[in-house]
């Protein structure tokens, strides 16, 4: 089941990679964002399972990374909402 969820995980990122790399989506998308949060979650849970504790350094700081571009898009969204009712 652990090694499913690492497969997972590394699948969204890399999926993320690849729409982004054929520009279906950008780097600042909220879907891309979203992939690379929940994909590293996903490999986090994978590799404590197993005590890979020095990877995993690896992907807290991808998720952490990806939760600041998730608010950064929040913050982009509420801005143009702002201004369009302005």
């Amino acid at each position: 089941m652990y090694t499913a969820i690492g497969i997972a995980g590394s699948l969204l990122i890399l999926l993320g990679f690849y729409r982004t790399s054929v520009g279906k989506w950008t780097g600042k998308s909220f879907w891309y964002e979203l992939d690379n949060f929940v994909g590293a979650l996903l490999v986090m849970v994978y590799q404590f399972h197993y005590k890979a504790y020095v990877t995993m350094v690896v992907n807290i700081i991808w998720a952490v990374v990806a939760l600041r571009g998730l608010s950064s898009y929040a913050e982009r969204r509420r801005n143009a909402q702002k201004n369009s009712s302005n």
